[in-house]
C-alpha cells in the first residue's frame, strides 16, 4: 500500500469509537484526504495532542484502495499557532475559514493554491496585526478569485464597459451576483428583464474591495464590515448554500442597503 507525507490543515474532526479519531485534511499536494488516525486520544499515542485545527501539521499516512479511509502512520506539527485559540473572534474567524475550505475543496484534487491562501490566512489570525474583518473578507474574496468566480468590481460584468453610478448623488453602482458583479445601466436592465435579481452597492465598499488585493492595503473598520457583508452574501449565492460560520454575522439586515431601504 502506498504512503504519502504531506503539510496538512485539518478541516474537521470526528471521534470514531473509544478513542481513535478521524480527520478531513485540506494537504498542500495531494488535495483533501480522510485519514483515520487510531488511537489518537490516547496519551500513549504518537499521534496525542498533534491533531488540532488551525495549525499546519506534517501528516505521513498510508492508503488503500479498498477502504475509504487513509491510515495515519506519523504526524508532527510543523507550524503551531496559539494564539488563536486563546482569543474568541480570532477562532471564529479561523472556523470560518476551515469550513469555506472544507465546503470548496474535492477529495484526491491537488488544490496548493486553496491551501496556500488558507494557511495565509490562519498565518494573519496568528499574528494579530489586521484586523478579523479584514483577514475574513480578504480570504474570501481570494477564495472567489480561487474558485474562478472573482466578482467585477470596477467594469460591467456582461459588457467590460464602463459602469457608471445609477443614483442621483453618485454614489452607488448597479450590483448583481448572478450576473457576476457590477454592472452598467443597460446590462442592469438586462439582467432585470431576463428575470435577475439586480441592486445597488456603494462605491466606496466597491473600491475598498479591490483594495484588499493587494497585501498591504487597509481600511476603516466600519467599510471592512461592509466589504465583509456584500463578500460573504456573493459567496453564499455562489456556492449555493451559506456556511455555518457566516450565519450570525448575515443574520443582519444587508448592511449595504440604500439608507431610504432601511
Amino acid at each position: 500500500m502506498p504512503n504519502f507525507t504531506d503539510r496538512a490543515l485539518l478541516l474537521k474532526r470526528t471521534p470514531f469509537g473509544e478513542s481513535s479519531l478521524v480527520v478531513q485534511a485540506l494537504t498542500e499536494r495531494h488535495g483533501r484526504v480522510g485519514i483515520l488516525a487510531k488511537g489518537a486520544y490516547r496519551s500513549t499515542s504518537r499521534f496525542f495532542a498533534v491533531l488540532d485545527l488551525v495549525d499546519t501539521l506534517e501528516l505521513d499516512w498510508q492508503s488503500s484502495p479498498r477502504a475509504e479511509l487513509c491510515t495515519l502512520r506519523e504526524g508532527s506539527i510543523a507550524v503551531r499557532r496559539a494564539a488563536i485559540p486563546c482569543s474568541p473572534r480570532a477562532f471564529r474567524a479561523a472556523a470560518s475559514v476551515l469550513e469555506l475550505t472544507d465546503i470548496t475543496s474535492r477529495a484526491g484534487q491537488p488544490e496548493p493554491e486553496l491551501f496556500a491562501l488558507a494557511e495565509g490566512a490562519l498565518d494573519r489570525l496568528q499574528r494579530g496585526t489586521e484586523g478579523h474583518d479584514a483577514v475574513l473578507a480578504r480570504f474570501e474574496l481570494g477564495l472567489l478569485r480561487v474558485l474562478g468566480l472573482p466578482p467585477a468590481l470596477e467594469s460591467c460584468a456582461a459588457c467590460a464597459g464602463e459602469a457608471a453610478p445609477v443614483d442621483a448623488a453618485g454614489t452607488r453602482a448597479a450590483f448583481s451576483a448572478g450576473a457576476g458583479g457590477r454592472l452598467c445601466r443597460a446590462c442592469a436592465e438586462e439582467a432585470r428583464a431576463s428575470g435577475r435579481r439586480v441592486g445597488t452597492l456603494p462605491l466606496a465598499v466597491l473600491a475598498d474591495a479591490q483594495r484588499l488585493g493587494q497585501p498591504d492595503a487597509t481600511s476603516s473598520p466600519a467599510r471592512l464590515v461592509k466589504v465583509r457583508d456584500f463578500v460573504e452574501r456573493f459567496l453564499g449565492y455562489h456556492l449555493s448554500v451559506r456556511p455555518k460560520s457566516h450565519a450570525s454575522f448575515l443574520a443582519s439586515p444587508n448592511r449595504n442597503a440604500p439608507e431610504s431601504a432601511e
